[in-house]
């Protein structure tokens, strides 16, 4: 009888310093339930973790180099088109035409752009810097980073824009 006692007990112990690395590791444990059957306890547990955050590695000024229209489209070749991603969550950049500005949200890989303003000075590409707004506040919904690059994607994962960091 005392056998399966120290079994559970070690079993508990266990239980207690995975939670406990767990924890460390920035992912919060809470027990919902514990029921008993036939001497062993279950228990029910919510595991909620914190998503990484990429802000580090969002800002900076990006120069826009390719925006693709659709995802089978063959892709446009930009020039003078820059981001500038702030760590406070606004941006400001140059279309084609004109300074845009406005305010964009981070969740995980996901990346929203929002409020999207910009000058009214009209030129021979409007069309394209129509198309850019468009696709930034209607289209982009990820994003991909590393030091150098950065991709916003859609939905289903397709390349949007293609950015280099600026030097």
């Amino acid at each position: 009888m005392k056998y399966p006692k120290l079994i559970l007990a070690c079993i508990s112990l266990s239980f207690v310093f995975q939670a406990s690395a767990q924890l460390k590791a920035g992912t919060i444990v809470r027990p919902k339930e514990i029921t008993t059957s036939d001497s062993i306890e279950f228990y029910e547990m919510d595991i909620a973790t914190r998503q990484k955050s990429y802000m580090n590695l969002l800002t900076g000024t990006w120069d826009f180099k390719v925006m693709r229209k659709q995802a089978r489209m063959d892709p446009d070749h930009l020039q003078a088109i820059t981001l500038t991603l702030n760590g406070d969550s606004t941006f400001t950049g140059q279309a084609s035409c004109n300074k845009i500005w406005g305010r964009f949200s981070i969740k995980g890989t996901s990346i929203k752009f929002n409020d999207i303003a910009s000058t009214k000075t009209t030129c021979n590409k409007q069309e394209e810097e129509n198309q850019i707004l468009q696709l930034l506040q209607n289209t982009v919904s990820n994003y991909t980073v590393t030091k150098s690059t950065l991709w916003l994607r859609d939905g289903s994962s397709n390349i949007v824009f293609e950015a280099r960091l600026a030097h």
